[in-house]
């Protein structure tokens, strides 16, 4: 990756907070922006609280957000590498062993994917809003929920049209989209008069139309001693979850590619995906000095499809599933949802010393087979880094000088 730039900006921040009355509260800010490249953007905010009783609060934002392009998607050159699988059959047939199978030149191999600067991209603008109620049923529990949607227009990205999509139209010798272009691979040691391989997909950064994501955001929180027996240790417990309803993004065709549950975002999140299920939740008992806090981790599974690969509405198509590896068992275009549990120790001898332990994958989870990421071989190393390195530890001293 390479990119290189220079830009003045000045700016300007305001924030006001109202107690409209006893039980309704406002706060409102702004920010305006001008850079020398000739933007200029106000983005306000607002919040409100409402408060009827004290065991209920509930709460709401409203905001606008904008975003210039960096310098690398202006001026910068950024390649990746994906793993690409010829399909077109008259290329196939130039490139055959003696015994006529495809030789490896038409075998899965690494196609690059160069996302180039463009000069001319607008800056994004976004909108965003929250809203969801704050419930303490009793003083040591607090319950909360909220749903937000964020859309970001003009949302900046390489060329949506997928780097299999244009494989496939250099293959088969059709006009490529506009402002994109192939370099070639090499040629076949084998039959070098044999068809070139496209090497690199040159795909320069667009503004697409826009890009939608809501869902909703859970947790709890709990304080307290423990009953009988036990009183003498402090509990204290906190959980969150987040649910990924939709991640939408509307290209300058209008055709819309659908990430949510799949490994899309493909190109700009490196094959990581978008599960629609995170959550952690943690434990913390304290006994006098000593304290342990497990830990559990969930991620849920998600599709190996990816449409900014393949093409709006093939999200539901294992035929259409990112493949890395000849090992994928016939049809399998999902992956298994993946759990950690880590466990932390510590003992607080005095005000200045303490000692810990850390257990990292306490009861041994293996990460899930993912044969569709480039992120890490066989698995995603974005969710379940741990199921690879499998149980660890970590124990320290501390002392506050």
């Amino acid at each position: 990756m390479n990119a290189q730039g220079s830009r003045w900006v000045e700016s300007g921040f305001f924030e006001a907070n109202a107690p409209i009355v006893k039980m309704l509260t406002a706060d409102a800010s702004g920010r305006y922006d001008h850079y020398s490249e000739g933007f200029s953007n106000f983005s306000p905010k607002f919040g409100v609280q409402f408060k009827p009783t004290e065991k209920l609060t509930l709460r709401g934002t409203f905001a606008k957000g904008f975003r210039v392009p960096s310098f690398a998607e202006t001026g910068g050159s950024n390649v990746g590498y994906t793993t690409y699988t010829p399909t077109n059959a008259n290329f196939i047939s130039q490139h055959l062993n003696a015994n006529g199978t495809p030789n490896n030149y038409a075998q899965n191999y690494s196609i690059g994917s160069n996302a180039s600067g463009n000069p001319n991209l607008r800056p994004e603008t976004s909108t965003n809003y929250s809203a969801g109620p704050i419930f303490r049923p009793t003083r040591w529990l607090t319950l909360s929920a909220d749903y937000y949607y964020i859309r970001k227009n003009h949302y900046i990205a390489p060329n949506p049209v997928g780097t299999a999509t244009v494989a496939n139209a250099y293959l088969a010798g059709e006009t490529l989209p506009t402002g994109v272009t192939v370099t070639p691979d090499v040629a076949d040691p084998q039959n070098p008069s044999g068809q070139l391989r496209p090497g690199i997909i040159n795909l320069g950064y667009v503004n697409t139309n826009k890009l939608v994501t809501d869902g909703f955001d859970l947790s709890f929180e709990a304080n307290t001693q423990l009953p009988g027996v036990l009183h003498e240790v402090h509990w204290y417990s906190k959980g969150t979850a987040t649910y990924v309803r939709r991640m939408n993004l509307t290209n300058p065709d209008g055709s819309v590619y659908r990430f949510a549950g799949t490994l899309g975002n493909y190109a700009a999140v490196s094959a990581s995906g978008t599960p629609r299920w995170r959550a952690n939740w943690a434990n913390t008992f304290a006994w006098r000095k000593l304290a342990v806090t497990p830990t559990v981790y969930y991620t849920s599974g998600y599709r190996t499809t990816a449409e900014d690969q393949t093409g709006s509405n093939t999200a539901h198509n294992c035929a259409d599933a990112q493949v890395s590896s000849s090992f994928v068992p016939q049809g399998q275009c999902s992956v298994k949802a993946f759990w950690d549990v880590d466990l932390t120790v510590n003992y607080q001898f005095n005000r200045r010393w303490s000692a810990y332990a850390n257990v990292y994958n306490l009861l041994g989870f293996k990460s899930p087979y993912d044969f569709g990421t480039y992120g890490g071989y066989l698995y995603n190393s974005s969710w379940s880094q741990n199921g690879v390195v499998l149980r660890s530890f970590q124990f320290g001293v501390k002392v506050v000088l």
